[in-house]
């Protein structure tokens, strides 16, 4: 029976993620344009007047010399016939268009030669090239293999009979729980019941995972900080230079990224100094403190891996080359979506995104935030538009979920199925 006080405070918690995904959809979503785009060219006479401002309108239909567009409710700034200057509704007086017209192809802004359409997001996604989504899909299947691997080589430092084969499968198990059943179970939790069934030892398989979490989110934290330091020191004149509340809220981060670095550097250095843990008599305090069995258990079962010091700086580079992935297959689906960005841009603000949608108080897969700094790094800067930004969120959110499916395999054949995880055999090489 769970506590009156705990089911309190996992509603709060859910309540404000929830706020928190819908704030960002909203806005996010109340940027979009659906329909494809035209610019209206400052100085071109339309219907007897002088548009005197760019203005995007609503494409229907593009000739080789003529366009058909609608006005809508978009206000224009024109000079009547008179030389009077208004901005006004287009099909109110005193210009009263039709809610559709006609207009010579030359009144809409060109670029090379080709008029410049912006794309609504259903022509955005049914336009982009498949060769760099499927290239973005194969590099964001690599990461699962890369952390299988890594938990791996943790585990093996306890229980060598464990096989990579056997922690593979574990972990697309776990990302299809996580992804598909978030209410149900967390996918560490069945990685931890299903690794101690097989070795008998379901401290270290608790340790080893969460050890496993804590090399990955050090070595985000590291690339976070390299980023943000890139795009602090970034030539201000390539990307029209961040406005200065910009560039007060990236030093934030720097700040906050450096604080967790080292409050993380301190607290190894006090747990894993021997000498400084005599001084401190850490030993005898884990003697005498009321903690639970399980943690007594885990911090013996921490030890051995003071001895593999070689071991974890291999893992950490591994890491550092997994989290640089997902930069890469983003500019793959950037380039899937004609976006402007160079690879650079996605190298320094990708890291500092996903540590951001990491946050564990935030809606699950960043809904609603990953979508809102997108828009922040690309469309802010003058980059890329928003219906770029948002389809690149989607794809950076559902393609990976197509390589978690393939923890369905297993799932559906009954060998990790849940909740009877505590009855059912062993982690089997089959």
């Amino acid at each position: 029976m769970v506590p009156q006080k705990h089911r309190w405070r996992r509603a709060s918690v859910l309540v404000l993620k929830l706020m928190v995904a819908l704030v960002g959809l909203w806005y996010v979503t109340r940027q979009i344009t659906w329909h494809n785009q035209v610019f209206l060219q400052p100085g071109s006479i339309i219907r007897g007047v002088v548009v005197l401002r760019e203005v995007p309108i609503r494409l229907l239909h593009l000739g080789n010399n003529i366009a058909q567009v609608a006005v809508g409710q978009q206000r224009l700034r024109v000079r009547l016939a008179s030389g009077l200057v208004v901005d006004g509704v287009p099909d109110r007086a005193p210009l009263s268009w039709p809610a559709v017209i006609t207009i010579p192809r030359q009144c809409l802004v060109s670029l090379g030669g080709m008029v410049e359409i912006r794309r609504g997001l259903p022509g955005l996604i049914f336009s982009a090239h498949w060769w760099p989504l499927l290239m973005a899909l194969g590099l964001l299947g690599l990461p699962t293999f890369i952390t299988a691997w890594r938990w791996w080589k943790l585990l093996t430092v306890q229980t060598p009979e464990v096989s990579y084969g056997q922690c593979l499968r574990l972990t697309f198990v776990g990302q299809f729980y996580s992804a598909f059943l978030p209410g149900s179970v967390s996918g560490d939790v069945v990685k931890i019941v299903y690794t101690g069934k097989a070795t008998g030892n379901t401290t270290g398989s608790a340790v080893s995972i969460v050890l496993d979490r804590v090399v990955g989110l050090v070595a985000l934290l590291v690339l976070a900080l390299l980023t943000t330091t890139a795009l602090l020191i970034l030539d201000a004149g390539v990307w029209k230079g961040p406005a200065a509340w910009t560039h007060s809220l990236l030093i934030r981060v720097w700040w906050i990224i450096t604080g967790l670095l080292l409050a993380t550097g301190i607290a190894a250095l006090f747990y894993l100094h021997r000498p400084l843990r005599r001084f401190l008599r850490i030993e005898s305090m884990l003697g005498w403190l009321p903690l639970p069995t399980f943690i007594k258990h885990a911090h013996g079962t921490l030890q051995r891996y003071r001895s593999h010091s070689g071991l974890m700086g291999v893992l950490f580079a591994v890491s550092l080359l997994s989290q640089g992935i997902t930069p890469l297959a983003g500019w793959y689906i950037g380039r899937a979506l004609a976006m402007q960005a160079p690879f650079d841009w996605y190298l320094v603000c990708l890291p500092v995104v996903a540590l951001a949608v990491s946050v564990p108080i935030l809606p699950p897969m960043g809904l609603g935030v990953l979508d809102s700094l997108l828009l922040f790094f690309f469309v802010t800067h003058g980059i890329d538009t928003v219906n770029q930004a948002f389809a690149l969120a989607q794809a950076l959110r559902f393609l990976p979920l197509c390589w978690s499916m393939l923890g369905a395999y297993w799932v559906l054949r009954g060998k990790f199925s849940n909740p009877a995880a505590r009855q059912q055999p062993g982690v089997s090489s089959g």
